[in-house]
């Protein structure tokens, strides 16, 4: 096979990803899994065994490439400020820091549910004033009572691309993953005038993105294509976490490089795959907010999870595709074409119910590197 053809076969795995991608987790491959893994056993300096446990899950959030850009820093016994890393951030897809601060609300979610598991209940404030305080919330843990969600539900959750069914998801399935978050969380099945649009939309902004050369080549300094890389950094997508495998996924991890992604090749098979994408699902979850303040985004980032958690119970599948999101026009008409032009429409989620879930594998840096003085 000619370099081209595994450039072309290799861009399977981008399929959609963009700073949504809340990018984060796909396959079980090996190495990259006992990696992870490997993260539960480390103990970190002041902080108990069940603190340690507690912030180890919460570390297992989505994120926009899988940057991770969440910092905590302990300020007392069960005390802590959540704040994020400048360098993790993604201007050219995320110049406003919305998606970052979607992403620090998974987070807090995650650290809620992780605290339930341990017997704690974590009180939550915002602090931060805008989307680029150095310090976004102070959490306290107290003892409450224990819930009865697994750690595994945190553990398990993950991102799927692949093999999404193009069954409608029944309305009870839905509520269940709505929870009380009803009035923000919104199904659109592929064949509504709804559904149509956003298949239609998120092709001509991925299309609009993958040749927006600042785009592109932020997304290549967050792939890591070697073993080496992964290692290094903890964080970012890897050929495992873009559903690359056998041969393709060996060529990628010895040959691939950044030069590749901004190639002609890369972005056409990319688009090409997209096309596929947007009609191979059961429809669209769209997460909505009344405002895009600090408070809402946060908000919107919890109501994410919590349906995300959910989500492998149902055996259905999340793809974000944030892209319509990010590129103009799409952006700003979004909420208008969904009849939500009152609010602010936060995510855009490819969904679908699949055979089976397989364990996840994104990249996470160990707890020492995100928690600062």
């Amino acid at each position: 096979m000619h370099r081209r053809e595994f450039i072309k076969y290799s861009c399977a795995g981008l399929v959609g990803l963009g700073a949504g991608a809340f990018s984060y987790s796909l396959l079980q491959m090996g190495a990259e899994n006992a990696m992870r893994q490997s993260c539960t056993l480390q103990n970190v300096q002041g902080l108990t065994e069940d603190e340690s446990k507690i912030l180890y899950l919460t570390s297992l959030a989505p994120s926009g490439h899988n940057t991770q850009p969440w910092t905590i820093k302990v300020i007392g016994p069960k005390r802590w400020r959540i704040g994020s890393d400048e360098t993790r951030w993604l201007p050219a897809v995320d110049p406003d820091n919305r998606e970052m601060m979607l992403s620090i609300g998974t987070f807090i979610e995650n650290l809620s549910v992780a605290s339930g598991i341990y017997g704690y209940e974590a009180e939550v404030d915002v602090i931060g004033m805008d989307n680029f305080s150095s310090e976004i919330a102070e959490v306290r843990l107290v003892k409450g009572r224990e819930t009865n969600v697994s750690e595994q539900a945190i553990k398990e959750r993950r991102t799927i691309r692949k093999n999404l069914l193009k069954s409608t998801i029944r309305k009870e399935d839905i509520n269940y993953l709505a929870g009380n978050n009803k009035n923000a969380v919104f199904y659109y099945p592929l064949n509504s005038k709804e559904g149509a649009y956003l298949s239609e939309a998120s092709l001509l902004a991925n299309k609009n993105q993958v040749y927006r050369e600042a785009a592109q080549t932020e997304l290549a300094e967050w792939i890591r294509w070697t073993d080496r890389e992964a290692s290094e950094y903890g964080n970012g997508l890897t050929p495992e976490s873009m559903e690359m495998r056998g041969p393709v996924r060996w060529y990628a991890k010895h040959f691939l490089r950044k030069k590749d992604v901004l190639g002609k090749t890369f972005r056409e098979e990319t688009l090409k795959l997209v096309k596929e994408q947007v009609q191979t699902c059961a429809g669209w979850l769209v997460v909505k907010s009344d405002s895009s303040t600090a408070a809402d985004l946060i908000n919107a980032g919890r109501v994410l999870e919590f349906a995300w958690l959910r989500a492998h119970e149902k055996l259905i599948a999340f793809h974000p595709m944030t892209q319509i999101l990010e590129e103009a026009p799409w952006r700003t008409e979004v909420a208008g074409e969904l009849s939500h032009s009152e609010s602010c429409i936060q995510f855009v989620i490819r969904i679908g119910y699949i055979k089976e879930y397989l364990p996840p594998v994104s990249l996470r840096m160990p707890l020492s590197r995100i928690i600062v003085t």
